[in-house]
């Protein structure tokens, strides 16, 4: 049967709400007047990302129930949910997902590879869906499973699992959403609502976004993924950015292939710009990334791969990787980078997973 939250259902008080709106993006602030309705969430596969969200929901007034693994769910029911230093944050925990029950929002932050199993043990419905998962088709099994209820979403947002019940947000980038063609109108607003005083941007055409972070996500994860390195040192040595710049060329090339005009989002990544310009230039921009980065202290930075890797378990090959290359090969595209660290990371990838 699903679980009940021990927690009174309230109303979260805000005192103001600001709209900024530029072009087609809308960003959305709030303070702590307005009332705003209690929300209930699931998160589906809640380890480090989805866990960071689940905290902010909570935060926020929301009834939230994490689908966790057995370890990370009994910690949390047993202690709560800790992000960084934070007291702990009461959210419910199970480690199956039949469990779960309707929702207003729900999260899908598990890795592609179990989406099967979590989708299809989910006997919920809900209003509104969104994916955290990295691939530039990750809301497409959240269309298939609850059509218009289901938006896009791009996540810059950095979370590390440390000790079961325990995550670290480490790195706070803005969360960006944008209803489908397929979408109710107004949904992906609803769901930017629902969190405030985060970072948080609805754009009229998602597309861009997450063709932009696809692009980045395969240049990064390709790169640590095969010289197991943190985040910034990868762009402090020329081979590492070498490789970095012909991925997410190639990735650009698919993009402009399927139609899609890639955009230079927020902080240092301009995958724009960083990929019409010339090696050296690339080259300057990269190198001055990974030294921003040091001198801000950002130098324990381990991408989803880093840490799957670290835990022996699988990575998202397919949905990161594979994806790019059987599009391109639908356009007769040559991306020979991409393709072959494709290839290598099939080959050092570990047995199958049963849940993130």
């Amino acid at each position: 049967m699903p679980v009940s939250h021990p927690r009174t259902v309230r109303a979260l008080q805000a005192n103001t709400m600001s709209w900024t709106i530029s072009g087609a993006v809308m960003a959305l602030g709030y303070g702590t007047d307005e009332s705003w309705p209690m929300t209930s969430v699931v998160v589906l596969g809640a380890g480090a990302l989805g866990s960071v969200y689940g905290a902010w929901f909570a935060e926020a007034g929301a009834e939230v129930t994490l689908v966790a693994r057995p370890a990370h769910a009994e910690a949390i029911n047993q202690g709560g949910l800790r992000i960084d230093d934070r007291p702990p944050v009461e959210v419910q925990a199970v480690s199956d997902p039949v469990d779960a029950g309707d929702c207003d929002i729900l999260l899908l932050a598990s890795k592609a590879f179990d989406n099967a199993d979590l989708l299809g043990g989910y006997r919920g419905s809900t209003q509104a869906a969104f994916s955290v998962q990295n691939g530039v088709r990750q809301a497409e099994p959240l269309v298939a499973r609850f059509g218009p209820a289901a938006v896009g979403c791009v996540s810059l947002v950095g979370g590390t699992l440390g000790d079961p019940g325990h995550a670290t947000h480490s790195f706070d980038g803005p969360t960006l959403l944008g209803d489908l063609p397929t979408t109710e109108p107004g949904t992906a607003a609803t769901i930017a609502q629902a969190l405030p005083r985060r970072k948080l941007e609805v754009h009229d055409d998602i597309a861009p976004a997450l063709w932009s972070k696809g692009v980045l996500a395969a240049a990064a994860m390709g790169v640590v993924g095969l010289t197991r390195l943190v985040y910034h040192r990868i762009f402090l040595m020329p081979e590492t950015r070498d490789v970095f710049y012909d991925l997410a060329c190639d990735g650009a090339a698919v993009a402009a292939a399927e139609g899609v005009e890639l955009i230079d989002g927020h902080g240092p990544f301009q995958v724009r710009a960083l990929t019409q310009e010339s090696r050296e230039h690339a080259h300057q921009r990269l190198r001055a990334v990974g030294e921003g980065m040091e001198a801000a202290g950002e130098t324990e930075v381990r991408v989803s791969i880093l840490q799957s890797i670290d835990r022996g378990r699988p990575f998202e090959v397919q949905a990161v990787f594979g994806d790019l290359v059987e599009t391109a090969e639908g356009h007769g595209l040559e991306v020979p980078t991409l393709r072959a660290v494709t290839r290598l990371l099939a080959a050092a990838m570990p047995g199958e997973s049963a849940s993130s």
